[in-house]
């Protein structure tokens, strides 16, 4: 909402249909005709399609009258879009899943700079437990910040991390303005007092569906916001996250609550038991849930499968 709250810079709503795409296609040769039909379907075929603003018709059309068009000629044409639509020279995506394809982005779009915001994991991984997002269990809610710290750590192996800017949440919380300037110069652009007023745009920049996941983006930033962890998380649930994001957390500068070595040998018993215990309890779990659908079947009339 900050970067794109500049004159200059429009971002749409994040788009995903890069993952497939850079799976299945090159970046450094034209593509033929089914390659270009595939494309285009797994683009307009995405759910996220609509966020785009733009018609499958007129998407072809435009992809039509390209000449021998690279991968990067097609998708160019969504955020070029979006570019004509605000009148601004330059875009940027928010798509968190991009961080396992930064190398393939740099080939896609040589001279792209890349923005790792990260924020403390054991706060992540209690607000995803908090919205359900993976069940109940606090350990399963480290995996998806785990692995983004995983392809984080690994570009700092490759050309690309001379294109990549860390920053984390808590400085943005806390330090907003500073913060930002530190991103605009990072991208050669100019500071504007705007960016940091944004909420009155939330309902024109963000997709219906996702206010509620985004309910706090309407006031600005508040220190309440950082190292919730500290009063939400039990002592049982802030040793179970440490024992899962550990080194991750050391790697992204935060210092863990349990700094002791002596602990790492009941990290390790912690790791085991809590991913034995969700198997062990995963059968019955499903077998129950099984036998409550099959019971609600027979009993609407419904076929049994």
């Amino acid at each position: 909402m900050i970067l794109a709250s500049h004159s200059r810079i429009t971002i749409p709503p994040e788009t995903w249909f890069l993952l497939p795409l850079l799976r299945r296609l090159r970046t450094d040769q034209p593509l033929d005709v089914a390659q270009v039909e595939f494309a285009v379907k797994t683009i307009t075929g995405h759910y996220r399609w609509p966020d785009m603003m733009m018609s499958e018709a007129d998407f072809r059309r435009r992809v039509r009258e390209l000449e021998r068009p690279f991968l990067r000629d097609i998708v160019q044409i969504i955020y070029q879009t979006h570019m004509e639509r605000d009148h601004k020279p330059r875009w940027g995506d928010k798509t968190p899943g991009y961080i396992e394809v930064v190398p393939q982005l740099m080939e896609l779009f040589p001279g792209a700079r890349f923005i790792h915001l990260v924020r403390d994991g054991r706060d992540v991984a209690k607000s995803f437990q908090q919205r359900g997002w993976y069940g109940p269990w606090l350990h399963e809610n480290t995996r998806e910040w785990n692995e983004a710290l995983a392809y984080r750590e690994r570009w700092n192996h490759v050309e690309a991390k001379n294109s990549i800017l860390d920053v984390r949440y808590e400085d943005l919380v806390l330090d907003t303005e500073r913060t930002v300037r530190g991103i605009c110069d990072f991208l050669g652009e100019q500071f504007e007092p705007q960016m940091l007023a944004w909420q009155g745009r939330v309902e024109d920049l963000v997709p219906a569906r996702e206010l509620v996941i985004h309910d706090k983006l309407g006031r600005p930033p508040a220190a309440a916001d950082v190292e919730r962890w500290r009063h939400e998380m039990t002592v049982r649930e802030l040793f179970v996250s440490e024992a899962f994001l550990g080194r991750h957390l050391v790697f992204a500068g935060y210092e863990p609550y349990f700094i002791n070595p002596l602990w790492t040998p009941l990290f390790q018993l912690t790791r085991w038991s809590c991913v034995g215990m969700e198997k062990v309890t995963s059968f019955p779990l499903k077998t129950l849930r099984h036998l409550r659908e099959s019971h609600v079947r027979q009993s609407s009339g419904a076929p049994r499968e």
